[in-house]
């Protein structure tokens, strides 16, 4: 097949190949069709479309169009799915590197960028292919169906099989190749439909003492008049009606009169697209810091140039990272580009977007997967229309339809929630520089504590490095009139040897120094936090007669004792029993040891019991219905004290909060995974860092039982650069990126032997194949993963480790059954 992608994009489409769903042959996972000739005109490459595979309709994207008809017989191209979808050439080339880059199939790669709610099954119709045909010289059956079409319109194949029965199977295909009938897919339910909620503005001042006597009108214009001093010059003045009900306290019965006399002007739009602006929260822009003045000329002049290079904007917490991506959002918006703004978690997302709403007004859409499909529909086609020039959400939200981006931010970089687990499994920072180069967009990677890679690449010129060293403070009143901005000291790290405590007779989960910390933060009535990273009551149920461990009988792993709800737990495949009280081998009583969350905040009721606790984990959220619910409760501050895992270190600016307390900090340092001691570091420095974002004299205590080690002392003292030196010199030493770069090669089965031999299998694959190549590389394994059971299939793995992946991995068969994950944020 002669590839005819460089003819006039007018021309008819004859023959394509197309990234297909599902398919598993074709060159670079494409399979060929035929366009049918009611579909020549209008198809074009990166157009969605239906086609058969396996009998049975797929979605695919046009990825080559062709002229000639191949030797071999082709199957027609289906449908174009309705209403159209077309992928532009920017994300066509996208996909294609990551489909390279992540070892995945191009449509999986496509996929990112189709619209929210794209079903992945197809309901067929059938219709007239010319209205009103002439019925002779059809049989009886044809003609049946052929009216019933022209009477109905459209008909769903199901409920022509209903009028037709068994007859229907014979008399499609045979109108089909007739010319009469046309068969289209319809996603099920089609696209997302736009929920509708109505907004208004303020149009005109009413008449001097026109709402003497109508308190309700008075409370909406009141109401409405501040929304438009915090909107100022931006957005159309429109705010949701609900909101402006909720804040005036009227009804719509104080609406309706102020509509009818001109004064508001209310109308409809798609709910969910925005972000909703926090009523009588107004924004103002501060002065810059010395710091931060340096660093956005910096960012200014790569906006101006359109320069691509990646920014590493390095500063510690509260040093403000979000005034200077606020003002890069705000150049984009004065020049006609659109921003993404990433944040790890979609917790993160309402607060981040709470700063932009309230700077930008309704130009900001937010995306993520816990919007229903319609809102995240909204905020899509609201994007691609240019209605939302600003997205804020989690690593989805890279591929929103933004036209002509100028910004991409990446905040808390180093966050592993950037690497996806699921095919295909990319790094949101590795697309995030793809798209930068595709769209000449400026690229701001911001951390407290960066990747020790993005580190390594600043310091060899391949990304340019911006230093905030200093927190910013309240701003003062000078002499000359202006306002200077000021620094303010990160907190106090005390670590306490846990080893020590023992020694003394202190067995409480809390030590004194962590005890008499949280008093004192009760007794001045602000706010705690404790991190554990551990959920559930106990981490371990063990028999202390045979030492038997009791575990999820599916997967390798110990169960978790939740008391709430009085059930030992599996938290990788979420098997569950009731607690047990004699060991299942020798009948001997069991013990519960460790320490989850739900003990730790036993144990701070116990130990304050006037105190508010909130318990801030998975379970916890997944009660509340969301972060962003427990978020508010903590900023509203109704409660005291919030106990919670990792999630609760997230970036998030909680003003009232002044003492931390690290239950544990050894929890995840000894894992078996070379990243250990820097997620570590980076754990505990970020949870540090939410204690005194406002003001002076906040303390944080750090529970350990190896203190001496690099990464806690490093954090203890908010030193990035001694930890990066010490962790650097690890990785040069073992081996490790960025030294070399990694490939994990994972195989399940439900016999342990059978993974074991595919796994030898694999290294000799590897090794024959990195000859043939002539690339060094070596090999970690064949070994049971450091979960060797899953949900029932044991697991084995292969690391390669390598300088050159890319010409490794190119040429490489693709063997099915198998998982690649390129360049791995973990090996556990």
């Amino acid at each position: 097949m002669s590839d005819s992608s460089s003819t006039a994009p007018n021309s008819p489409l004859a023959f394509a190949e197309i990234a297909v769903s599902g398919a598993r042959s074709g060159s670079d996972g494409l399979l060929s069709y035929e366009a049918p000739p009611s579909l020549r005109a209008t198809l074009d490459v990166g157009q969605l479309v239906w086609v058969p595979l396996r009998d049975k309709p797929a979605l695919g994207v046009v990825a080559r169009r062709h002229d000639e008809r191949p030797a071999f017989a082709l199957k027609p191209i289906l449908a174009a799915v309705d209403p159209p979808v077309r992928l532009s050439p920017q994300q066509f080339d996208i996909a294609r590197w990551l489909a390279r880059q992540s070892a995945s199939s191009l449509y999986d790669a496509l996929a990112l960028f189709l619209p929210p709610g794209t079903s992945h099954r197809a309901q067929p119709y059938l219709r007239l292919a010319v209205p009103d045909p002439d019925l002779t010289g059809f049989t009886p059956v044809q003609g049946k169906l052929l009216a019933l079409l022209a009477q109905r319109g459209e008909t769903s194949l199901e409920t022509a099989r209903s009028a037709l029965g068994t007859r229907l199977t014979s008399v499609v295909p045979a109108l089909e190749a007739l010319g009469a009938i046309e068969r289209v897919y319809r996603v099920s339910g089609r696209l997302p439909a736009l929920r509708q909620e109505r907004w208004v503005r303020l149009v005109r001042e009413p008449e001097p003492d026109a709402l003497k006597n109508a308190p309700g009108q008075e409370a909406i214009v009141t109401t409405l008049r501040r929304r438009a001093r915090l909107i100022a010059s931006d957005g159309d003045g429109f705010v949701p009606t609900a909101e402006v009900l909720a804040q005036s306290g009227a009804n719509r019965a104080s609406l309706s009169p102020l509509v009818r006399k001109g004064v508001i002007e209310e109308v409809e739009r798609a709910a969910g697209a925005h972000a909703s602006r926090p009523i009588g929260r107004p924004d103002t822009v501060p002065e810059l810091t010395v710091a931060q003045s340096a660093a956005w000329t910096a960012i200014e002049d790569s906006l101006q140039r359109r320069d691509p290079t990646p920014l590493l904007l390095h500063g510690v917490t509260g040093s403000g990272k979000t005034e200077l991506y606020l003002r890069a959002a705000a150049w984009c918006l004065r020049h006609g580009r659109t921003a993404l703004v990433l944040v790890p978690e979609i917790a993160l997302s309402s607060q981040v977007a709470d700063r932009f709403t309230a700077r930008f007004g309704d130009t900001v859409a937010v995306l993520h997967s816990a919007l229903s499909d319609g809102e995240r529909y909204a905020a899509w086609q609201g994007t691609a229309a240019g209605r939302y020039p600003i997205v804020v959400g989690p690593r989805s939200a890279l591929f929103a339809p933004a036209p002509d981006i100028g910004l991409i931010v990446l905040d808390e970089e180093h966050d592993s929630a950037y690497k996806q687990d699921a095919i295909p499994r990319y790094h949101a920072r590795a697309v995030a520089e793809q798209l930068a180069q595709a769209a000449g967009a400026t690229l701001i990677l911001g951390s407290a504590t960066p990747s020790v890679e993005t580190f390594w690449r600043a310091l060899q010129g391949e990304i340019r490095l911006l230093e905030l060293p200093e927190r910013v403070g309240p701003s003062l009143l000078t002499t000359d009139g202006t306002r200077e901005e000021t620094a303010l000291e990160l907190p106090r790290v005390d670590v306490v040897d846990m080893r020590l405590e023992l020694h003394r007779g202190n067995t409480s989960l809390l030590s004194v120094p962590l005890q008499e910390l949280l008093g004192a933060s009760l007794r001045r009535e602000e706010q705690a936090i404790l991190l554990l990273n551990r959920r559930g009551l106990a981490t371990v149920v063990l028999c202390r007669s045979c030492g038997t461990t009791l575990q999820c009988p599916y997967c390798d792993i110990p169960l978790v004792y939740h008391q709430d709800r009085q059930r030992l737990v599996c938290h990788r495949c979420d098997y569950r029993e009731g607690p047990r009280r004699a060991c299942p081998v020798c009948g001997g009583p069991l013990d519960y040891f460790g320490a989850g969350t739900q003990r730790v905040e036993g144990e701070v009721r116990r130990l304050f019991p006037a105190a508010r606790v909130l318990r801030w984990d998975q379970d916890a959220v997944r009660r509340a219905g969301g972060s962003p619910g427990m978020l508010r409760q903590v900023e509203r501050g109704e409660t005291d004290i919030v106990v919670g895992t990792q999630m609760v270190a997230k970036g998030f600016d909680l003003p009232r909060v002044t003492a931390i307390g690290v239950i544990n900090a050894d929890t995840g340092l000894h894992l078996p995974d070379f990243r250990s001691g820097e997620r570590t570091f980076s754990l505990l420095t970020q949870v540090a860092g939410r204690a005194g974002r406002r003001g002076p004299g906040s303390r944080v205590v750090v529970q350990s039982y190896t203190p001496e080690h690099y990464a806690i002392q490093a954090a203890s003292r908010h030193d990035y650069v001694t930890f990066f030196t010490e962790e650097i010199d690890f990785r040069r030493q073992h081996r490790y990126p960025p030294f070399v770069r990694l490939a994990r090669f994972l195989y399940r089965d439900r016999k342990d032997d059978v993974c074991a031999r595919a796994a030898d299998e694999m290294a000799r694959k590897l090794a024959r194949h990195a000859r043939d190549r002539g690339v060094a590389m070596d090999l970690l394994g064949p070994a049971p993963a450091f979960a060797s059971r899953i949900r029932g299939e044991y697991q084995w793995h292969v690391i390669l480790r390598t300088a050159d992946l890319e010409a490794l991995l190119d040429g490489l068969p693709a063997d099915p059954g198998w998982v690649i994950d390129i360049d791995p944020q973990s090996l556990l």
